[in-house]
């Protein structure tokens, strides 16, 4: 009986450390998903701020060159 208890113990331990195994792995993707969204907000908002910069700088040359001519 002895035997068979330390048997069942084993394959516990076996189905366990898979499992752990399966934890880790998929803790993994989620932490490079939530990495990858928080960078989105913070390119969308370095992008909107490139497009107000450069339609200044436009907006000014063209009225620099209105005057111009």
């Amino acid at each position: 009986m002895a035997e068979r208890t330390v048997t069942e113990i084993l394959e516990a331990l076996a189905r366990i450390e898979t499992d752990v195994k399966t934890i880790a792995k998929n803790g993994a993707d989620h932490e490079t998903r939530l990495r990858a969204l928080e960078q989105k907000s913070g390119k969308r908002f370095e992008s909107l701020t490139l497009a107000a910069v450069t339609a200044a700088i436009v907006g000014v040359v063209g009225y620099l060159i209105g005057k111009l001519f």
